[in-house]
């Protein structure tokens, strides 16, 4: 079923406008509180890809659901439990993980899957203790997150504690025994994770934090991650706030078959908010090392989010990558915009790995429906070394949660 990408816009926009109007007849879906909550979200996509990379251009129309239950506090104790599904309208022009669209640059699978299941104790002071299937996000999400864009999110099992008894610091300790991956697929590991963040400083938050990854199937190379975040923002007056963020990790790869190599990561980002326009210049970079498989590399991280949404850099090259952006935000009439452009360049070779340019519109409707348009163009330019080709891809969404 191929649609036009204006009748895409009116079917997803729509039935939106026009739940708008009952928003305030039931903001909530909700059972009695002594039962407990009952959790309900779905987004009906549409994905437009136009790829220059041998990939054949491809489009996508499909529904993700959630169902979940929480139940009501009992000593201490809770638990959840949530069902997914995603589901495909029309032809499956892209990758649906059955056997369709192998040479689509699309993917969401048709899946359904049990994609959170956790019980948690907070009897004690100040900590929460989770254990099951659970969602993980860490700061930014650049090193672990739970690549919320996807259709099929990005969940673990895994032991997680969280500690709040210190004075203006939080401590977050998790053990990761499985990944459940956006394509529905269930990776064995061996991940614990440190995240402490001290947020006393009267201007920014401090964060140190430590991840290592062991993930069975990735076989290649174990990577552990030490890292510090500074993040934050001063208010200059009533109309200009100065923003800025600094950090530096380090990666050990024990590499399975090969010498082992140390990566670096940098990203530096200073932003002004003035008269509710914000504009942000950022530089992020990825050691590579020497062409080898060796460069800093992410498994963990909503990496859709960083690097470009053309997804032209989900995993990093062996040359390594500096990516150098300028972020504009601001909202108009109700509508969140967004522009980021980017130049690409590989940190080892220099190679010109060329630009892209960013394009988003938010429009929420009340607490619980919201309208997204998103596109991305990527330039691979001229640098022969460069091996990529360009890429366009455009995205409308409606979402409903309650």
């Amino acid at each position: 079923m191929k649609l036009t990408k204006l009748a895409v816009a009116i079917s997803i926009a729509a039935p939106l406008a026009l739940a708008s109007s009952l928003t305030h007849a039931s903001d909530a879906f909700l059972i009695a509180p002594e039962m407990g909550k009952i959790n309900f979200d779905a987004r009906l996509r549409y994905e437009d890809v136009d790829d220059r990379s041998g990939l054949k251009d491809s489009d996508a129309l499909t529904l993700r659901a959630r169902l979940g239950y929480l139940t009501p506090d009992f000593n201490g104790f809770k638990g959840y439990a949530e069902l997914e599904s995603t589901t495909p309208l029309g032809s499956r022009d892209y990758i649906d993980g059955r056997g369709h669209g192998t040479d689509s640059p699309i993917i969401d699978p048709d899946n359904n899957e049990l994609n959170r299941a956790w019980i948690s104790y907070s009897g004690f002071d100040d900590t929460l203790i989770k254990l099951g299937r659970q969602r993980i996000i860490l700061d930014n999400a650049r090193f672990v997150g739970n690549v919320g864009w996807r259709q099929n999110e990005q969940t673990y099992d895994a032991l997680t504690v969280v500690n709040t008894s210190l004075t203006d610091t939080q401590i977050i300790l998790s053990y990761v025994n499985d990944v459940e991956g956006i394509l529905g697929t269930h990776q064995e590991a061996d991940v614990p994770v440190f995240n402490v963040k001290y947020s006393g400083l009267p201007f920014g938050d401090l964060t140190a934090y430590g991840y290592f990854v062991d993930i069975a199937a990735s076989g290649a190379s174990d990577r552990d991650t030490l890292g510090l975040r500074f993040n934050g923002s001063t208010e200059v007056s009533d109309q200009l706030s100065v923003l800025y963020t600094a950090e530096y990790a380090q990666q050990e790869i024990d590499r399975a078959v090969a010498k082992d190599k140390d990566a670096d990561y940098y990203l530096v980002e200073g932003g002004v908010k003035f008269a509710g326009i914000t504009a942000k210049l950022s530089r992020e970079v990825q050691e590579g090392n020497d062409g080898t498989d060796a460069s800093f590399k992410t498994p963990l991280g909503t990496n859709h989010k960083f690097n470009g949404w053309a997804d032209m850099f989900l995993s990093t090259p062996d040359d390594g990558l500096e990516d150098t952006y300028l972020t504009l935000s601001t909202k108009v009439a109700g509508v969140k915009l967004m522009a980021v452009y980017h130049d690409f360049e590989a940190q080892d070779s220099g190679i010109d790995y060329g630009t892209e340019l960013d394009l988003l519109a938010v429009k929420k409707i009340g607490k619980n429906y919201k309208v997204l348009v998103k596109y991305s163009n990527y330039d691979a330019g001229t640098d022969s070394r460069n091996g990529r080709e360009d890429k366009n891809k455009l995205w409308v969404q409606g979402e409903v949660s309650f």
